[in-house]
């Protein structure tokens, strides 16, 4: 039997020029988790990431503060979807409008119809990643961590990307991606189990390690 984590990345930096930095929140979520891990005296005999900064620096916080030896393995399947991209295409090219980019509730209003759109196959011109696209390479990613010689992998990813794969494990339509990915929690954690019944999902978004802070505010979507 193994078991792999998917984590998603701590706080990005939404609202500032570049989004792909973890704020200074995002930072302390990521050393809160990598503490209740170490706590709970969980161990990993691989851990891989995506290479985008938010993924990489979340990893290294963890890394650090759990005292991993492993070397993390760069893996680009585990980036994030183009969201600009898909956002551009389903507003026809156009420039977004200030609230649109920098105001949450409207920026992830207009986020959820877009990929309702995209995974309606609605956007298929013009996209750098297609839904099928999208699909395959979460599938890809998948074959690629499923390996049973480890007993415990740590996988630190996105939001859309982790919601990809679960939705691929639970055989799940594509109309059911958008409650996923819109759900998961910054440095919230999911299991898959492996086993000779094959693969099962056994927790999926926990943000215990969050909650017992008691503040609203440490638990984000962003």
């Amino acid at each position: 039997m193994s078991e792999i984590y998917f984590i998603r990345h701590g706080q990005a930096s939404f609202g500032s020029e570049n989004y792909d930095n973890l704020s200074e929140l995002g930072h302390q979520q990521s050393k809160i988790l990598g503490n209740y891990l170490k706590e709970t005296g969980v161990e990993f005999d691989r851990v891989v990431t995506g290479t985008l900064n938010r993924q990489q620096q979340t990893c290294e916080n963890i890394i650090k503060v759990m005292e991993l030896s492993s070397t993390p393995e760069n893996q680009s399947l585990l980036n994030e979807y183009d969201v600009k991209d898909v956002l551009s295409c389903f507003v026809g090219k156009r420039n977004l409008t200030h609230e649109e980019l920098y105001d949450k509730k409207e920026h992830f209003i207009l986020l959820r119809n877009a990929v309702n759109a995209w995974s309606e196959k609605k956007l298929e011109s013009d996209l750098n990643e297609t839904w099928a696209d999208f699909q395959k390479r979460g599938s890809e990613i998948l074959n690629q961590l499923i390996q049973p010689q480890f007993k415990r992998t740590l996988v630190i990813s996105s939001g859309g990307t982790i919601s990809m794969i679960i939705a691929q494990i639970l055989e799940l339509p594509s109309s059911q991606f958008v409650n996923f990915h819109m759900q998961i929690y910054n440095t919230g954690f999911s299991k898959v189990r492996l086993n000779e019944n094959g693969i099962n999902l056994t927790l999926f978004n926990s943000v215990a390690h969050l909650e017992s802070f008691l503040e609203p505010e440490f638990i984000t979507h962003v």
